[in-house]
């Protein structure tokens, strides 16, 4: 400590005296040279004065002599006075004589003036305000003599030359200095009437050469501005554009010292970059530095030495890291920071002494931990736990245990768990596993559990022994949780996963399932099994009126009269919606089933009384018998299904066998509603036209658009060979305004090429009836805007005009407000109403083919043609004839009245590319 003490004292306060006198002597010195650089950038600028002081005396002696000798000639023409006025320049000015002589353009005076000289002479007449050159050697820049011009109302010697005072200085004539001198002129009373001029011009490349030459430290420059502040000369080491930036900015980076030339009125300026004088002020005080340090660097290693050995040898550190130490022990830290220390030091002894107290710590710190985490998980633990010694009886259990057997920890302690219910359904199960494992083995498994008031419950039990580190027994831990309720929701989802939710039915899983092992049974019995496929007839109407609570209700009692109505070994299904599955067994004739099928649709016919509403239905099933139809499981339902579809299309409220060739037939009518549905994408589909024709004129006055299919492997198809399988689905809106679209391009191009004739549609009642008809139809309309509206003709049937009478008149009413017209086809195969014909705001009627092929040998056929004919006429409709095919049909129609007709004898349907030919060919129309 004395050593130390002796080191902090002396040692140590000197190396800091020396450091401070250094580093003030460094500064002293520093600030002291950047002084006297800067002085002599004073001293620069004051020599650059000097300089251009020196070149207007020079000067300067030469104007006063010339302006001398430049009033004396004056005077010796006579004395100057006004005498009128003159026209100069196409101004008036006064006149200014000496003596008789006009002085305007008279440039002998002032030539001989200066002509020993580079200088110029003016004479000037006051005029106003301003000085008028009246005779000049001054030239302009067209080197003409700039006689006329006005002296520079702003300029230095105005204010003199006004006050009638002479001013000498330098000023500044087209760009380049001049040492002048103007003196006022006066006529005999006192007058100021003019002015004498005389000014040399300074020989400005003397000046810029000596500038260019000057210097200052390294890139340090000299410049000279004038009152404009443009540079007039400045060192050629620095350009002029990057000294004129330097000396405009306010970059601190630079020093500029200016200095004023009042008899010049220019400014000089000294620049130089601050890091040069830097450096300069820095490279002078190289020698101070080089003792400094190495003044320091002794008493640094004076000092060095001194705490090594007296110091931090023995104390193993800092001083200041032992007191942080015992500070941190002190406090109770004991973690390791990173201190290091030599051994057998005193702080390498500290940091020994707390490791040693650190791992004590520790290891008390982690067995409360684990004690504590082990208390806890086995008090708040949700699965049962209890702890038996080596003879397997209880020594503690956990709050669980008692929520789950009912047993409290009182109860339990001592006891083996076999007398508490555990495991009761099997004899002496813990006895036997504690010989049996010779306390090694571990048993986990489900077992039933007898609670405490008698109830009965499933466990899943876990039971393993417990060691110590020496590897001897200790206890034996069973864990357990009672899984009643999740077995009781296994059940429960396996229940769901395998029947309807709605009806608690057998879903199509189990139906599977249980067809599987029906077929099986009856393979070795050689039983007889019927697959029924049931779906409702008249369900959808119930549930879209009465609502979906009211149609699920009416499924749920459907399928207790379903299962009410069958044998215990028999099963019904619900396959989704309104389809059920039938599996019958056990029987050996097919009149059985039948028998049983007779049974089902009476019980289905029968009302259902649901929320004061009775409700009839009906069914249509199909069946098909095993082994009679010998297909996989899968195979036999799907054909059941085509009976069903087949006894639906037949009506409905009947069951139909399967028939293997009304299964193709039904495969095939499936196959081409699939195809339909690529027709229109992969352009298969085309329109024919045939012609309608007024048989009275001979003219053809319309086309009735009729679609075509090209099927790629069955060739050319009809209409009625595919339209009525998609009459009722959204692909007929498809296809149908697909058509009218077709139907007007071709409207255009005929109108163009001057046909006039409208194009008949057909429309199907679900397309009319589709939301939005209108809208759509309005939206193709205006595709085509050279195409009038009534050209194109929409047909509906008669059933699909009356079926929704009051929407489709409606529909028809909105689309005649575009332009379109209507006409009913088909008319007296259906209704034929008289209040819906007059109803029903239609243009023409089409009568039905059949009539008119019957007309000629039917009297009643003919009865009804004339009576359409005259009913068409007293409702003011048009009414065209279908199927005409004949001249003797033709000539009977036109007696009744009808001159519209339409057949194929006249004009089979045909390419839309060939209407303009055979209406050409044709015109007008006869019979041949």
């Amino acid at each position: 400590m004395k050593k130390l003490a002796f080191f902090q004292r002396f040692l140590l306060p000197l190396l800091l005296v020396g450091l401070f006198a250094v580093l003030s002597t460094t500064v002293y010195m520093f600030t002291l040279n950047m002084r006297e650089i800067e002085a002599d950038a004073h001293q620069e600028t004051n020599e650059l004065a000097h300089l251009l002081t020196m070149a207007k005396s020079l000067v300067e002696e030469r104007v006063h002599s010339s302006m001398e000798l430049l009033k004396k000639n004056s005077e010796a023409l006579g004395t100057p006075h006004i005498r009128g006025t003159v026209v100069l320049n196409g101004e008036t000015i006064p006149n200014l004589t000496f003596a008789e002589e006009a002085q305007i353009r008279q440039s002998s005076l002032v030539d001989g003036v200066t002509s020993i000289g580079n200088g110029t002479a003016t004479l000037f007449v006051k005029h106003h305000d301003a000085f008028i050159r009246i005779a000049t050697n001054v030239k302009i820049k067209n080197s003409a003599r700039a006689v006329g011009t006005q002296l520079d109302p702003t300029g230095k010697a105005i204010p003199f030359l006004r006050k009638g005072k002479a001013f000498y200085g330098v000023v500044d004539i087209l760009g380049e200095p001049y040492i002048s001198g103007y003196e006022p002129m006066f006529d005999q009373s006192g007058t100021v009437i003019g002015a004498w001029y005389v000014g040399y011009k300074v020989d400005v490349k003397a000046l810029d050469q000596a500038i260019k030459q000057w210097s200052f430290l390294d890139t340090g420059f000299a410049a000279i501005r004038d009152y404009n502040h443009q540079l007039r000369f400045v060192s050629e080491r620095t350009q002029p554009l990057a000294a004129q930036s330097i000396l405009n900015q306010t970059d601190d980076r630079w020093v500029i010292i200016k200095k004023r030339i009042p008899d010049w009125n220019f400014d000089a300026y000294i620049a130089y970059p601050k890091h040069e004088a830097y450096l300069q002020s820095i490279g002078n005080l190289y020698p101070i530095l080089v003792l400094g340090s190495v003044f320091g660097c002794v008493l640094l290693l004076l000092a060095s030495h001194a705490i090594k050995r007296f110091v931090l040898k023995p104390l193993g550190g800092d001083p200041e890291t032992a007191y942080n130490l015992v500070h941190r022990i002190e406090q109770g830290d004991f973690n390791d920071d990173g201190t290091h220390a030599p051994p057998d030091t005193l702080i390498g002894n500290m940091l020994t002494m707390r490791q040693r107290i650190h791992d004590m710590v520790t290891e008390l710190t982690e067995n409360a931990d684990r004690l504590r985490v082990s208390s806890s998980v086995f008090e708040h633990a949700h699965d049962g736990i209890f702890i038996t010694d080596s003879t397997a009886r209880i020594i503690e259990v956990n709050p669980a245990f008692t929520v789950i057997t009912g047993f409290s920890r009182e109860e339990a302690l001592g006891k083996n768990p076999e007398t508490l219910g555990f495991a009761y359904q099997i004899e002496a199960f813990f006895s036997q596993f504690f010989e049996s494992t010779k306390q090694q083995g571990e048993w986990q498994g489900e077992v039933w559990n007898r609670h405490q008031n008698g109830e009965t419950y499933i466990a899943w039990l876990d039971v393993f022994p417990v060691h110590a580190k020496t590897g001897e027994f200790q206890h034996y831990v069973g864990l357990f949780s009672d899984i009643t309720q999740a077995k009781e929701q296994q059940k429960s989802l396996e229940h769901l996963a395998y029947h309807d939710a709605l009806t608690k039915l057998p879903n199509r899983i189990l139906f599977s399932n249980s067809l599987q092992k029906t077929l099986a049974h009856a393979e070795r019995t050689k039983e007889v099994v019927a697959i029924c496929y049931l779906d409702l007839d008249e369900f959808k109407p119930i549930n879209d009126q009465f609502g979906h609570e009211v149609g699920d209700q009416l499924l749920v009692m459907l399928a207790e009269r379903l299962q009410s109505s069958l044998r215990k070994q028999d099963t019904v299904a619900r396959l989704g919606g309104d389809e059920f599955a039938l599996l019958l067994s056990g029987l050996h004739s097919t009149t059985e089933y039948t028998e049983t099928l007779d049974r089902i649709l009476a019980a289905i016919e029968a009302p259902f009384h649901i929320a004061n509403h009775a409700f009839s239905i009906s069914a249509s099933i199909g069946y098909t018998v095993y082994p009679g139809d010998k297909n996989p499981p899968d195979t036999l339902l799907r054909h059941a299904d085509h009976a069903m579809y087949h006894a639906k299309t037949h009506g409905g409220k009947q069951y139909h066998l399967f028939d293997l060739q009304l299964a193709q037939l039904s495969r095939d009518k499936h196959q081409l509603k699939e195809d339909i549905a690529k027709a229109l994408s992969n352009n298969q589909l085309s329109v024919y036209f045939q012609p309608q024709i007024n048989v009275r004129t001979g003219q053809v006055v319309g086309m009735e658009a009729l679609i075509r299919w090209q099927h790629p492997q069955k060739g050319l198809l009809l209409p009625n060979d595919f339209l009525p399988l998609i009459e009722n689905t959204h692909q007929i809106i498809d296809i149908s305004e697909w058509v009218i679209e077709n139907a007007l391009g071709q409207l255009k191009k005929w109108h163009l090429a001057g046909f006039d004739f409208y194009v008949a549609v057909n429309i199907a009642a679900h397309h009319l009836l589709d939301k939005g008809f209108e809208t759509k139809l309005a939206a193709m309309l205006s595709k085509f805007p050279n195409v009038p509206p009534h050209y194109l003709n929409l047909e509906i049937t008669e059933s699909a005009a009356i079926g929704e009478i009051n929407n489709v008149t409606h529909i028809i009413q909105q689309c005649k407000k575009l332009g379109v017209t209507f006409a009913i086809d088909d008319f007296g195969a259906g209704y034929s109403s008289l209040t819906y014909l007059r109803r029903l705001p239609v243009d023409s009627i089409k009568i039905d083919r059949s009539f008119i092929n019957g007309m000629l040998v039917d009297s009643e056929d003919l009865a009804v043609v004339s009576s359409i004919i005259t009913l068409c006429k007293e409702f003011k409709r048009t009414v065209i004839a279908e199927g005409v095919e004949s001249a003797d049909h033709a000539q009977k129609l036109m007696q009744l009245g009808c001159d519209l007709v339409q057949g194929h004898s006249m004009a089979k349907p045909m390419p839309a590319n060939k209407v303009m030919q055979w209406a050409k060919a044709h015109a007008p129309f006869k019979f041949s």
